[in-house]
């Protein structure tokens, strides 16, 4: 099974929205500063021992969350959700999504 891995663009994004479970794995909901030419503008990131759970690059917010919410229900499978939640960089999706739809 091939697992992508994610570019360094990812990383120096802003992370919008984390789970942490209490065996140290989590899950990540991060939104790209520089999108994609394809229209990938947001990201999961995830290091759980689920089997079920990959990362992956998404063109819309509600894909990404859908995968996001998957990924934790899968997750808590293996272990316990010790935590999650929204951090302030979600001000930049909403004014991205009303860009958008402009």
């Amino acid at each position: 099974m091939s697992y992508l891995i994610l570019p360094k663009r990812v990383f120096n994004s802003p992370l919008i929205e984390y789970a942490n479970f209490e065996d140290g794995s989590f899950v990540n909901l991060i939104r790209l500063i520089k999108p994609y030419a394809n229209g990938d503008c947001y990201a999961v990131y995830e290091r759980t021992k689920s089997p079920f759970c990959s990362n992956g690059l998404f063109k819309t917010y509600e894909k990404a969350k859908e995968k996001f919410e998957l990924m934790i229900r899968n997750n808590q499978y293996e272990t316990k959700l010790r935590n999650r939640g929204l951090t302030n960089n979600l001000y930049y999706v909403k004014t991205w999504i009303k860009r958008l739809k402009n």
